[in-house]
């Protein structure tokens, strides 16, 4: 496999392309609200809001200081915590797989095969480098560490069954392996010195962060492809992850054996791990929530919020309660003993990121790019 790591004479033409799109590309339509209603028990407060007007499927990234959108037509936004633009610049291809922050770098991948790094701070283009194959894999930040050194890993699948680990900063190739003959679907899971990847037939891998060698795999029959949204998951023990038929089962990290099956139906094709990795949250189309204890597979509760024709969800945890948008753009909060309220009626446009400031904020993006500061009250 060849890797083709491209000049500083494109890095220019490229900076220069953009210059020229950027110049014409829609005036981004901000607002400051002041407005606040009432739903159910809460007051929300909208802050600001953001019409980008550009699709964007992928989440929000958060710094201390900045928040960063990213189209999927290769749009980069950077906005301040008063909802004002910072800068914008645009990499070239569809950007549809979840991008990483690490302190000053923002990376970024193409469908096409194109990984990119730029400056946080100015949005400047600073590498590309050109995988040769459809990268087909959300991004994923490793930490490589030997007895003299520390190197900071970008790692990623494509649809040829490879995956790659770059240095984050020189785009020097640490490593690549193929493991498989599917496409490598969702986000790497980096777990100490071990990284899980998921194929198209939901089968996983676990491989070295410092070589990509195969520890083991847990594969299934390759006759179902399924498209992963977020999952596997992991409690630093066990791996939890879906049968192409919808079950729900664990696996031991170390041995790659399975530890127990639940016989699920007819979810959604996630599942969210509880910030104490105690809780394991699975939905149907219904908007049914069920509760599985990450221990055991057991079913622990069971909330419904009357939904029809879900496809996909988001969750979010505060210190208190916990907050899921769904597909039909609705969004609720939950405490812990599961007892559910409405904050956003539904307006079928799907909430594609959530990301809580503190106990009373939180900012959501739908896939229209629209991006909203709240308070709740």
């Amino acid at each position: 496999m060849k890797t083709k790591l491209c000049l500083n004479i494109f890095i220019g033409l490229v900076l220069q392309f953009n210059t020229n799109i950027l110049a014409s590309k829609p005036i981004t339509n901000f607002t400051k609200l002041d407005s606040i209603f009432q739903v159910q028990d809460s007051t929300i407060q909208k802050v600001w809001e953001i019409n980008n007007g550009y699709f964007s499927s992928t989440k929000l990234l958060i710094s201390p200081n900045f928040i960063y959108t990213i189209s999927d037509s290769g749009l980069v936004y950077c906005y301040d915590f008063a909802g004002k633009e910072k800068w914008t610049t645009e990499v070239l291809g569809v950007t549809s797989n979840n991008s990483v922050l690490y302190k000053d770098l923002i990376l970024t991948s193409t469908e096409q095969g194109d990984l990119y790094s730029i400056n946080s701070n100015n949005g400047e283009l600073l590498q590309v480098v050109g995988i040769g194959e459809d990268i087909t894999s959300d991004l994923a930040i490793i930490e490589i560490s030997t007895a003299t050194s520390k190197t900071i890993g970008i790692v990623l699948g494509t649809s040829e069954g490879n995956i790659f680990c770059y240095d984050a900063f020189t785009f020097e190739l640490l490593w690549e392996k193929n493991i498989c003959n599917n496409h490598i679907l969702s986000t790497p899971l980096v777990i100490n010195d071990k990284i899980i990847f998921l194929s198209s037939n939901s089968s996983l891998y676990c491989v070295n962060s410092k070589s990509g060698s195969l520890i083991w795999k847990y594969e299934f029959s390759d006759n179902q492809n399924n498209s992963a949204i977020n999952f596997p998951v992991s409690n630093g023990k066990n791996i939890f992850s879906l049968s192409p038929e919808g079950k729900l089962f664990a696996i031991d990290i170390l041995l790659g054996k399975k530890i127990w099956l639940s016989n699920t139906k007819g979810v959604l094709n996630q599942i969210y791990a509880t910030l104490d990795k105690q809780k394991l949250f699975l939905f149907d189309n219904n908007g049914f929530m069920t509760v599985y204890s990450a221990k055991d597979g057991k079913e622990i509760s069971k909330v419904d919020f009357k939904k029809s024709d879900l496809y996909s969800y988001i969750i979010a945890e505060k210190q208190v309660n916990t907050l899921v948008g769904f597909s039909d753009g609705s969004l609720y909060t939950f405490d812990s003993k599961f007892v559910s309220k409405e904050l956003i009626s539904a307006n079928q446009i799907p909430i594609t990121s959530i990301n809580v400031i503190n106990e009373d904020e939180f900012i959501i993006k739908d896939i229209n790019g629209k991006i909203t500061f709240y308070k709740i009250d």
